[in-house]
């Protein structure tokens, strides 16, 4: 049978396999995967069943107690593509503010309800079910496909995915992780990481007494208003990448709009891709209301664009310090992430762009995230990576969080369509 004849059939067995994606969905959603504390003993059990059931033969990894990853494998050599998934969820938080259960995984007027459903038990449930709906034509195709499901997602994916490509499991020619990215967009990549920790040292005095010593809070406060220039910085953004962030300016204005946000704050927003952002996370100073502390500490995130990294932005910093007579503040680089995408040229992006659009009829559009993600572990390994998958971008760690039922099955069939066509080397110009 022809490549093509053998993505029509996959195609048709995900629309056989419907409800039992939308099942599995539910299943997911109703195994409470939080992270912290980040034990994945029951949902990677669970999965491990579930693929095991379907003819797979899963293995499973635990660098740290409860930090399980499960990788399945079907077919041998090369070309090798990666499905990847994390199986944790951010806590449901206040159960006051859920208006059903957070782990019910109740399906109800076309959705599945739960933490979870959107980030990312459906995208989870979409790449175990393309797995599963490709394996007879896997047979025949040439090539492998790994599935990979990670642990810590949520907290660094140091554990998970991070770790799978540092120890040499997870290589491959592409990716394809099931993040939601909706079903009209795949996020092509996604902006560096900066944690920066400032410490002020200051003279301690009685505090009826002020003058006699030195505020570390003040400084650190002092520190706080240079950062907040941060964002006007100019950032020349790679040309390989310029197109794709003008578009992600536009969908997320979209978006933006649709959920009423409203201007200046609908620009402001938007300009936070090619931009840096400043977060205040932490500040802890002083030990007694009347005495004048003399250290103060103060954690800041820092979102970095393509066209710089953490580096460049700790040497800004510290260069904003020095002239403004605060070089005594330390500046410390805690975490740092470098900027990461995967170009639209490359094959992977461009078959999942042409199956969207002859699979589901839909022009998707390449997306520049705010966030990061595991993507970032495989990108920098020389792994073209993108994200697709079902669920409402401003859903994710949100009360209330649902994925739509026909979305899952829609992102399946375009996963698993983009199974066999790269596996396939289909040209797409």
């Amino acid at each position: 049978m022809s490549r093509a004849g053998l993505k029509e059939e996959v195609v048709k067995r995900v629309e056989g396999m419907s409800e039992d994606i939308i099942r599995l969905c539910s299943d997911l959603v109703r195994i409470p995967s939080e992270n912290p504390p980040g034990d994945m003993t029951e949902i990677a059990g669970f999965a491990s069943d579930w693929l095991s059931d379907r003819g797979l033969s899963p293995r499973s990894y635990e660098p740290e107690k409860g930090a399980i990853s499960i990788l399945a494998e079907v077919g041998e050599g090369r070309p090798r593509l990666i499905l990847n998934g994390h199986m944790d969820v951010v806590p449901a938080g206040d159960r006051g503010r859920w208006s059903f259960d957070p782990y019910s995984g109740e399906v109800r007027d076309g959705k599945v309800l739960g933490r979870g459903a959107t980030d990312m038990k459906g995208g989870l449930a979409c790449v175990m079910s393309a797995l599963v709906a490709c394996l007879e034509a896997l047979e025949v195709l040439p090539g492998s496909v790994v599935l990979s499901l990670v642990p810590d997602e949520e907290t660094g994916g140091e554990k998970g995915t991070g770790w799978l490509v540092e120890q040499g499991l997870l290589d491959g020619d592409a990716c394809i992780i099931g993040e939601p990215s909706t079903i009209y967009a795949s996020l092509v990549g996604e902006k560096g990481v900066c944690w920066l920790r400032l410490k002020a040292r200051g003279r301690p005095a009685h505090g009826s007494m002020p003058m006699l010593g030195v505020n570390a809070i003040e400084k650190a406060v002092r520190a706080m208003e240079l950062l907040r220039e941060l964002p006007s910085v100019e950032v020349e953004i790679p040309e390989d990448v310029r197109e794709v962030v003008d578009s992600s300016k536009m969908v997320l204005r979209f978006f933006l709009a649709q959920m009423g946000v409203g201007e200046p704050l609908l620009s402001e927003a938007v300009n936070a891709i090619d931009h840096l952002t400043v977060n205040f996370g932490v500040i802890s100073g002083g030990v007694k209301v009347n005495v004048v502390p003399d250290a103060c500490t103060l954690d800041v995130d820092i979102r970095v664009p393509a066209g710089l990294s953490p580096g460049d932005v700790k040497a800004k910093v510290d260069e904003m310090l020095e002239e403004a007579g605060l070089e005594e503040v330390e500046c410390e680089l805690v975490h740092g992430s470098e900027p990461n995408y995967t170009p639209p040229s490359e094959a992977i992006y461009r078959l999942l762009a042409a199956n969207a659009r002859e699979v589901l009829g839909l022009e998707i559009r390449p997306f520049f995230m705010t966030g990061a993600s595991d993507a970032r572990f495989l990108r920098l390994k020389g792994i073209p990576t993108v994200h697709y998958g079902p669920g409402e971008l401003n859903l994710a760690h949100a009360y209330d969080e649902f994925v739509r039922t026909d979305h899952l099955v829609m992102a399946t069939k375009v996963i698993a369509a983009t199974i066999v066509d790269f596996l396939g080397g289909r040209a797409v110009p």
